[in-house]
């Protein structure tokens, strides 16, 4: 997999339900289709991760040392309310409830490739993430995608 692109503005049914985008199932592989892991994210948003992936992200907590408290602690954190969700015959997966309401998402939510899994934001979330990142997006891309040049 090179790595998912998209933005989808979606909405949760009254049963807590999302309909998967279809140009965002079309990224899948086929034995990544229909079955995920759904967690909190590192920001206020839900990670959506496909099963291919959900064992990788496994695999690196595997190597963590126990014996250290970070470790552990940081191990339980993101795990911590990680649910698997398969999508139904109309490709509709269940939010978790707790999950949803851990990340203050209403009905109107965004799904944002982030490289090899989707973020799940509260529309008016992410739109207040973005309008105040943006100011700074040329100083954040110069100093995580390249050197900066001094002038003197």
């Amino acid at each position: 997999m090179t790595g998912f692109i998209g933005e989808y503005h979606c909405k949760i049914d009254a049963k807590g339900r999302l309909l998967l985008p279809a140009d965002m199932r079309k990224q899948l592989s086929s034995e990544d289709q229909g079955t995920f892991v759904i967690s909190r994210g590192v920001d206020d948003c839900l990670s959506l991760y496909t099963m291919s992936e959900w064992n990788v992200v496994m695999e690196k907590l595997r190597k963590l040392n126990r014996f250290k408290a970070k470790d552990r602690k940081f191990a339980r954190m993101f795990q911590k309310g990680a649910t698997k969700v398969v999508a139904d015959s109309h490709d509709r997966i269940l939010l978790p409830k707790e999950l949803v309401g851990w990340a203050g998402i209403q009905k109107e939510i965004v799904m944002v490739a982030n490289v090899d899994l989707w973020e799940i934001w509260d529309k008016e979330k992410y739109e207040s993430l973005m309008n105040e990142d943006w100011d700074d997006f040329d100083q954040l891309a110069a100093e995580v995608m390249g050197k900066v040049e001094e002038n003197e």
